[in-house]
């Protein structure tokens, strides 16, 4: 796509750049509540795998945060518990609300590779009593496509407060995220880079059409949490990520190998390249490549996270076709493969991170 744009300056380039609890909209609309969340780093919950035939059976399960964190990171995947839908069934998430104070929710839904497509989760959110019983549902207004930015990803988010300040058998106690089979026959449009600037700069747009996401049964999710005691109309954004994975305290940084290395000096130096010479096309390009390259690392541990050792997937060696993307790709999913093998969760999700921040170190370049 890239290579439809004409060349841009880099002086020019630098210039872009009701009913108990209740459920607030950003922007202190009123609504009818639901959500849903979990923590940063992959773990099991009892009732993972199971299959449910209603609501009123589901066991909410606690959402476990890394120590002075408030985000949580969420896997969904063919290992997610499921529950039985007049459709047919659909994976979900369930986990505690507090029943006093007010709630500011964030959840956000990655894109990720699934093969040599976009996909990811398109959430249904919806609140439950004690009971079981539905007392609010996000609309689906409310979950809206985000753009990729230099620390979040592409993909979608809503955002919502819960406010559970006055007692009553109404209020929520659980949060239920799932999806529909209408959401997985959708598609969500992501952006498309090569017409952002050509739109920016005035020039002919390429004639490509935009990428977009499926919608499917597996993905990536991000949740944050901000509780009080005090309702504001401000929801403060927070950075969040994936079944659920806590980072324990303690566990060191994952330890950049020589390869690893450089890969980002690689993609800093092809990106630079691009931008001082003012070829903008080539710096896209590179950009292109390594979030793909992440993208599909990503992919790629959603899939594998929570099967038996024996079980995984190991990754498809790269053959000349590949070319350096794809020998990059193959060493970021056996890392996330070793990782797993080995039962450390949490550290295969740090490989994913390490490869993500060469994309967010890349990304700030466009911004100099």
């Amino acid at each position: 796509m890239a290579a439809f744009i004409p060349s841009i300056t880099r002086s020019s380039f630098k210039r872009i750049g009701f009913l108990l609890p209740c459920l607030y909209l950003s922007g202190c609309s009123y609504l009818n509540l639901p959500d849903t969340f979990q923590d940063e780093r992959p773990e099991q919950t009892e009732s993972e795998g199971k299959l449910y035939d209603s609501m009123a059976a589901i066991k909410c399960q606690p959402l476990k945060f890394p120590a002075g964190k408030d985000r949580a990171r969420v896997v969904v995947n063919e290992f997610t518990s499921r529950l039985k839908q007049p459709s047919g069934e659909t994976p979900f998430l369930a986990f505690k609300i507090p029943e006093t104070g007010v709630h500011k929710v964030i959840i956000d839904s990655y894109v990720v590779k699934a093969g040599n497509k976009e996909e990811l989760f398109y959430p249904e959110v919806v609140l439950l009593d004690r009971k079981g019983s539905i007392v609010g549902r996000v609309p689906a207004s409310q979950v809206k496509y985000r753009k990729p930015g230099f620390t979040t990803g592409e993909g979608v988010e809503a955002r919502f407060v819960i406010d559970n300040r006055i007692h009553s058998a109404d209020r929520a106690t659980c949060m239920l995220i799932y999806t529909t089979d209408k959401s997985r026959q959708e598609t969500t449009t992501l952006v498309n880079e090569a017409k952002e600037y050509a739109k920016a700069y005035g020039v002919v747009a390429p004639p490509v059409p935009d990428p977009v996401a499926l919608h499917g049964n597996q993905g990536h999710l991000g949740i944050t949490i901000k509780s009080s005691d005090v309702y504001t109309s401000e929801v403060v954004p927070m950075p969040v990520a994936a079944s659920a994975v806590a980072l324990p305290k303690g566990l060191p940084t994952a330890v950049e190998d020589s390869f690893s290395k450089e890969v980002r000096q690689h993609y800093v130096n092809a990106v630079n390249s691009g931008l001082k010479s003012g070829s903008i096309s080539q710096a896209l390009d590179a950009r292109s490549e390594l979030r793909n390259i992440v993208r599909a690392t990503e992919g790629y541990f959603v899939s594998q996270y929570g099967k038996p050792v024996e079980k995984l997937d190991m990754p498809k060696a790269p053959d000349g076709k590949d070319g350096y993307a794809g020998k990059v790709l193959y060493h970021y999913q056996m890392q996330v493969a070793d990782q797993l093998k080995a039962g450390q969760g949490a550290a295969a999700l740090q490989a994913v991170d390490q490869i993500k921040g060469v994309q967010e170190e890349v990304d700030q370049l466009f911004n100099k």
